[in-house]
């Protein structure tokens, strides 16, 4: 073969191997983003500060007014139509996670306070029964210099059942505080799914112990 035409072979070779090749600023192969759920919706990824799982299955999402950081589901979506924001002073977001195979869907809310009201505990447990209209007592206990007031209810809607763990998360901080709420319901009722299991209970409670608020 002549030495022209295996240089072209070469350079042809060297052109298939880095067609779709993304490059970053500095001319260095950028890194591949993962092919999830979350990272394939454009408002959700948004949100995201990697992609690199925090935790097994899951990212870590930043609140866009920087008080806050929380595990994301790597299966989970953000929900645009809840999507709320004043300033740095207040934030609300949802985010749903469907687990077909468990036959189970996740929905998480999170209400993000950094004003004044936040201090007031009755005021901020009051907004349960705003929210699900629970008027019943909390269980306070203090994880990794976090309050919690939480408890737990099931609402029912025409026989189906909807198994809710909820708190209001309280920083030292002053003037912080999260009104957390994770949902849980099955996709198809018709079909069997383990709604009030321990794994599940565990599944909401470790993304709402995740929470790290953050001082301005």
């Amino acid at each position: 073969m002549k030495k022209w035409m295996l240089l072209g072979l070469i350079s042809a070779l060297f052109m298939l191997g880095g067609c779709g090749m993304e490059l970053d600023t500095n001319g260095n192969q950028a890194a591949e983003e993962p092919n999830s759920i979350a990272f394939n919706d454009e408002f959700t990824k948004g949100f995201l500060q990697s992609s690199d799982e925090v935790v097994k299955g899951h990212y870590l999402l930043k609140s866009q007014t920087e008080g806050y950081t929380v595990h994301f589901p790597i299966n989970a979506t953000l929900d645009k139509a809840v999507f709320e924001r004043a300033g740095d002073e207040f934030e609300a977001v949802g985010f749903v996670e469907n687990d077909n195979q468990e036959n189970l869907s996740y929905y998480y809310n999170i209400n993000y306070d950094d004003q004044p009201r936040a201090n007031d505990l009755e005021f901020k447990l009051d907004m349960f029964d705003t929210y699900l209209d629970y008027t019943g007592d909390f269980e306070e206990y203090t994880k990794d210099r976090v309050t919690y007031y939480y408890s737990e209810d099931v609402f029912e809607f025409e026989g189906k059942k909807s198994y809710q763990y909820f708190a209001y998360v309280k920083p030292e901080i002053e003037n912080k505080g999260i009104n957390f709420i994770g949902s849980v319901t099955c996709i198809d009722y018709d079909q069997p799914c383990k709604q009030n299991s321990m794994e599940v209970k565990d599944k909401v409670l470790n993304i709402m112990h995740s929470i790290d608020f953050k001082s301005r």
